[in-house]
């Protein structure tokens, strides 16, 4: 049996135990919203250097371009980039697009061309007539422009239509559908 000692020692250690477990628990409350404050702050540089990163493939591939305005064997005279169109509350963006007065290049370009990269440009495609009303009647041709673009996706995007843009050196090749 127990004496009455024991159980006042007892629960006087078992809420000495409890204090301990509290500010060990408000220690890792601590630590945590640190650590949820630093993956917050590389989160936001991370961003920062893929948006850097993305900027900088679509200005390589514009300068590139601007030497020599050709997509799909037809030549451009105007080139816009990040060309943005809004109606009716729907917004939509091409990275770069070329003019002519009878055809328009429609040039997607990323620094990592996945499958989603393709889908996204034949969206871009499919819909161009309803945000360029202007160019209704024009010739319309597609180009997915990548520093880093498998060979798989290349031959699925020539497969679809569309002229691949890769980088070689400080230049462009670029390989046109059949």
């Amino acid at each position: 049996m127990i004496t009455n000692e024991e159980l006042t020692r007892a629960i006087l250690e078992l809420r000495e135990a409890q204090a301990q477990t509290d500010e060990q628990i408000k220690k890792t409350d601590e630590q945590m919203k640190k650590t949820d404050k630093l993956v917050k702050a590389l989160s936001q540089n991370i961003s920062g250097v893929n948006k850097s990163i993305g900027l900088e493939t679509e200005e390589f591939f514009y300068s590139s371009l601007k030497k020599n305005p050709t997509i799909a064997n037809i030549n451009f005279d105007y080139m816009y980039p990040n060309s943005k169109r809004a109606f009716k509350g729907e917004m939509q963006e091409i990275d770069i697009l070329l003019e002519n007065g009878n055809s328009v290049a429609v040039v997607e370009v990323k620094n990592r061309v996945t499958q989603n990269s393709i889908e996204q440009l034949d969206k871009i495609i499919e819909r161009f007539d309803y945000f360029h009303p202007l160019y209704r009647g024009y010739k319309v041709v597609g180009a997915l422009a990548g520093k880093i673009f498998p060979e798989h996706l290349q031959a699925q995007a020539l497969k679809k239509g569309y002229s691949v843009l890769t980088q070689q050196g400080e230049h462009i090749e670029q390989i046109n559908p059949t």
